[in-house]
């Protein structure tokens, strides 16, 4: 839900965002350190009809991380060879008493090289281009019952991090403008899985990103990316093969920026599918949001932010899938390293019982 903090924002895509990963860390031949947030919320929702769902609920995202680089002999001079396990959130999105998935390797877990000429190269699990946008900006405050995982198209419109994975982030390649991509096995990987086709399930994508500064701290970013995904496998409930397999492509085009203390972005996303028996479906979304900064040293942030899946359209056919969410936060930067923040939203869904309202407040800490 509280994905990253507004305010530092920077400061906390050096730590969850890996590809600060080898920054910063002086002319050592080797060096590593331990990293991590403790970020919990409490949260009281009310349900449109599932009455029996109200109540107080905890998401505790806290995560642990260690990272390092060496400069190995035999790598020429402007490479470093960078490694990184990442947990997972101890319990994501109110996952109950069984810990969610809090495993050691659960986020961003690769091995790499990071090259002052020629970018950043990462093997192993790590974010999609395209989630990467929609993770951050797209999906704070609270979005992301919406925008990130609320989708109702069928097949795997876009991965969020994936294993098995090759991405290059290159550094700028002309003024402002830079370029990320990869390619790697789908969730149908070979091994113990029913599908057939798993050899065929992998997926692409890339991201491009031209940013513009101007006066003193002001800049606007625009931001295009696409994934694609092949020969993704249905399952019934029961954990079987339907026999349907889909193709998905999936395109977005935004903006983010921020203009004295004031911040905004807008995405739009296009998601489109195919399945082996010639069936075809499409879903649009879009996300947007405002922050303004105020207070001495600009500690105090306002948000407010909305985003909606339109209806899915199948053959053609309009659907009754849609959903939408507007959130407001007000944040307070209490710390240099730490925020607090209190928050409002309330999402709607085609399949009213799981409407709800929610109001919450929280912690997060990074060191």
């Amino acid at each position: 839900m509280f994905k990253k903090s507004i305010i530092a924002s920077s400061v906390l895509a050096a730590l969850a965002s890996t590809a600060a990963v080898a920054d910063n860390h002086g002319e050592e031949k080797y060096g590593h350190d331990f990293y991590g947030v403790i970020s919990v919320q409490v949260a009281h929702r009310d349900y449109n009809d599932a009455k029996n769902n109200d109540g107080i609920q905890v998401n505790n995202e806290s995560r642990l991380g260690w990272r390092g680089y060496a400069k190995f002999d035999g790598l020429p001079e402007h490479t470093k060879f960078i490694w990184q396990i990442e947990t997972g959130y101890v319990d994501p999105n109110f996952a109950g008493e069984n810990g969610g998935g809090g495993y050691l390797g659960g986020r961003d877990t690769f091995i790499g090289f990071d090259s002052e000429q020629f970018g950043l190269v990462r093997v192993g699990r790590v974010l999609t281009p395209i989630y990467e946008l929609v993770d951050w900006p797209a999906s704070n405050p609270g979005l992301g019952d919406v925008y990130d995982w609320g989708g109702q198209i069928a097949g795997n419109d876009f991965n969020d991090r994936q294993s098995d994975t090759i991405r290059w982030d290159s550094k700028e390649l002309w003024s402002g403008f830079t370029l990320d991509l990869a390619a790697g096995a789908g969730a149908d990987r070979a091994g113990d899985t029913k599908s057939e086709k798993a050899g065929s399930n992998y997926y692409h994508g890339a991201a491009a990103h031209q940013q513009f500064k101007y006066g003193e701290g002001n800049w606007i970013q625009f931001d295009l990316a696409y994934e694609m995904n092949y020969d993704s496998a249905i399952y019934t409930d029961e954990g079987d093969l339907t026999g349907e397999y889909w193709d998905n492509k999936t395109y977005l085009v935004g903006v983010q920026g921020g203009h004295g203390p004031v911040g905004y972005f807008a995405q739009y996303r296009m998601a489109e599918a195919k399945n082996n028996a010639g069936e075809k479906q499409e879903e649009d979304a879009y996300s947007t949001g405002l922050m303004y900064n105020f207070g001495e040293g600009q500690k105090w942030q306002a948000k407010v932010a909305y985003a909606k899946n339109e209806d899915v359209k199948t053959n053609g056919v309009t659907g009754d899938t849609e959903a939408d969410v507007w959130a407001t936060q007000l944040m307070y930067k209490i710390d240099s390293n730490a925020v607090v923040y209190v928050r409002y939203r309330d999402l709607e869904r085609a399949d009213t019982p799981n409407s709800f309202s929610e109001a919450s407040t929280g912690i997060e800490y990074w060191f």
